[in-house]
């Protein structure tokens, strides 16, 4: 994901790694305008899903969910009962 300095700027840079380690680890594409309209974990998971499933791969919800977790837990040290789908990425979580 190359994104140009005013995206990275308005999405705040601990956004910008979230979505460049979600695409590594799933190996999709997040475009720019979608991935700023992803600002709850749960859209960002949502729209994993639906990735994966137009690209035909057998997907378990439950499991894409639970890498999901891991990714933020590991990446930005959140606690992972805080690690749920409502949690707004700014306001809950604190990135930025």
């Amino acid at each position: 994901m190359n994104l140009p300095r005013e995206v990275v700027k308005a999405m705040g840079l601990d956004i910008v790694e979230l979505v460049m380690t979600i695409e590594e680890e799933f190996d999709v594409s997040i475009p720019n305008h979608v991935a700023r309209t992803l600002v709850r974990l749960g859209d960002i998971h949502g729209f994993v899903v639906k990735l994966l499933q137009e690209r035909g791969e057998a997907v378990d919800p439950a499991e894409v969910w639970e890498r999901l977790k891991l990714i933020v837990h590991r990446e930005f040290a959140i606690p992972e009962e805080q690690i749920v789908p409502e949690a707004h990425l700014v306001y809950d979580l604190g990135l930025g």
